[in-house]
């Protein structure tokens, strides 16, 4: 067995250990960005006529998909973690079309988790300039609201990120391996 430091025949996987680092990061941005905006403590408002108004994150619809979209995609993320780790992304061409699943499988979730996360995050931004009275009124002594809507928006976004960057680095060669690679 050899590692890192020593040389090998064996295709360097740098690439297979930065995505799948960058995995782990959307399932935990997109999850921890749902939580928060869920958990958005609850903020009341008296309105200009006088009528008191009780706000949570479920009154802006963007917000609710928000919280939907990244719970699927985390899951969705998982299934694409499972399937990297288990099968080494389907690039095993002896089982014929049985062997290629997995690899065809994890291309769909990705774009599946790439069209969660990107509408999530775009619909958070949106609803954030939209209902931007709404949500500010809910700022400094009046609750935790609008901190936590920024947040989650913010966390959604670095989500974004993270998926669109384990995609391209799946595909693109890295020179280097992180973990030990088989010298038989």
């Amino acid at each position: 067995m050899s590692y890192g430091c020593q040389v090998s025949d064996d295709e360097p996987n740098g690439s297979k250990a930065v995505s799948l680092l960058l995995r782990l990061s959307t399932l935990a941005l997109a999850l921890t960005s749902a939580v928060v905006m869920a958990t958005a403590s609850e903020c009341t408002v008296v309105q200009l006529n006088g009528v008191v108004a009780t706000i949570t994150y479920k009154d802006f619809p963007p917000f609710v998909y928000l919280v939907g979209f990244n719970i699927a995609a985390a899951m969705l993320e998982a299934a694409a973690i499972y399937l990297r780790l288990s099968t080494g992304g389907g690039d095993d061409d002896d089982e014929g079309f049985k062997g290629k699943l997995p690899g065809i499988l994890l291309v769909v979730i990705d774009v599946a988790v790439q069209a969660l996360v990107y509408t999530a995050t775009g619909g958070a931004f949106a609803a954030v300039s939209a209902y931007g009275p709404q949500i500010n009124a809910c700022g400094a002594g009046a609750g935790r609201f609008c901190g936590q809507v920024h947040q989650s928006k913010l966390l959604s976004f670095a989500g974004s990120a993270a998926v669109g960057l384990a995609v391209v680095f799946r595909d693109v060669s890295l020179p280097f391996s992180l973990w030990p690679t088989s010298s038989d």
